[in-house]
């Protein structure tokens, strides 16, 4: 029973990112952007953001798709403000990781993200999960930020 209440918890905290979207737009000169975009559903995410002495500012994003896309695009937004641009690739393994079903729990870092846990039991649903991940480190790629 708590596993489901759980669960109904974290289904209930998506739908409020994919309804009422954090940091969603385009940032203004500044910003570095990438895109990303999932050929085999459409999903398409850009994010922007503000580097400054190698630490992620502002993180927003822009793009169209299902709920899980744009829930976790909204929801890195947020984890992402403050960390080093160079934690970004730890904190994706983290979270790709964590979603196998034989994988760790996923950190509290990863905040909000961590209501996407279950979408490990839908391995057609993980690349919707992860897509926001790619732009933004096409963004620091961009930036020439060292993403290791």
């Amino acid at each position: 029973m708590a596993g489901n209440h759980s669960g109904e918890l974290h289904q209930a905290l998506i739908r409020d990112h994919f309804r009422r979207p954090r940091n969603r737009g385009a940032l203004g000169d500044g910003a570095v952007s990438g895109k990303a975009h999932n050929p085999f559903c459409g999903d398409t995410v850009r994010i922007w953001a503000q580097v400054e002495d190698g630490a992620l500012g502002e993180v927003t994003f822009d793009g169209r798709g299902c709920s899980i896309s744009q829930a976790a695009a909204s929801m890195l937004t947020v984890a992402v403000h403050g960390l080093p641009a160079a934690a970004v690739g730890q904190l994706r393994q983290a979270f790709v990781e964590g979603l196998s079903p034989e994988g760790p729990p996923l950190p509290s870092t990863l905040g909000d993200l961590r209501a996407l846990s279950g979408v490990g039991r839908f391995p057609s649903r993980i690349r919707c999960a992860v897509l926001p991940f790619d732009a933004l480190e096409a963004a620091l790629r961009s930036d020439g930020a060292n993403l290791q």
